[in-house]
């Protein structure tokens, strides 16, 4: 059914520029296309597990409507150590509580990844799924340091009030699984995913951020 699909190109349904960038270390061409599904209809939703997969799915299903290529839809959340979801903080306060219910413990993170192969706008002709999860344990955090890291304001722009790859760094003590995972793209299994499609990895240097 392949054949049926003129130079397919790859969209990537996210307005984030973490996973723009994460996605240009697999050296892939692909255009940002952002998804317009609203994830308040998912509200509903209690299991971590169950939530990023379906997000990501609905995401990918909303511009699949609109386009035809591969399109990429990605959903990162945090999951608390009591298993409440964490999203983006909606303020100062929840993100200084968020931080002090991860603090000295042990949580999950998400991410929920669909794949759709579509012929033409409306006609998904395949579609592939996964959820990866990372366990990251944060060290017991002095209330300066909450208050710090939040009047940076980075948390409210973070799933779970907090950027591994920021300010938080000095936080974690320990990730069990993969590190891009907690930044929002879990790169491998995105790329095991790309691989059994037949998009071309690592074909567009360009697209891959030097070290400096």
């Amino acid at each position: 059914m392949r054949e049926r699909l003129l130079l397919p190109k790859l969209y990537l349904a996210s307005a984030s520029p973490r996973r723009r960038q994460l996605l240009g270390l697999l050296g892939v061409e692909f255009t940002v296309l952002v998804s317009q599904f609203d994830e308040s209809s998912l509200g509903h939703l209690t299991d971590g597990r169950v939530y990023v997969q379906q997000a990501a799915l609905c995401k990918a299903q909303e511009v699949a409507q609109r386009q035809a290529g591969w399109i990429l839809g990605v959903d990162t959340d945090v999951v608390a150590p009591e298993g409440i979801i964490l999203g983006k903080p909606a303020d100062s306060a929840e993100a200084t509580q968020m931080l002090r219910s991860l603090s000295g413990k042990t949580h999950s993170v998400f991410s929920g990844v669909a794949l759709l192969t579509v012929a033409a706008p409306g006609e998904i002709i395949a579609q592939e799924l996964l959820v990866v999860e990372t366990r990251v344990t944060m060290a017991a955090l002095p209330e300066e340091a909450i208050a710090a890291y939040v009047a940076t304001g980075e948390p409210l722009d973070k799933a779970g009030g907090y950027g591994i790859q920021g300010g938080a760094m000095p936080f974690v003590t320990h990730i069990e699984g993969d590190p891009s995972n907690v930044i929002g793209l879990p790169l491998w299994s995105v790329a095991e995913l790309f691989s059994r499609a037949e998009i071309p990895l690592w074909r567009n240097p360009g697209s891959i951020p030097a070290s400096k």
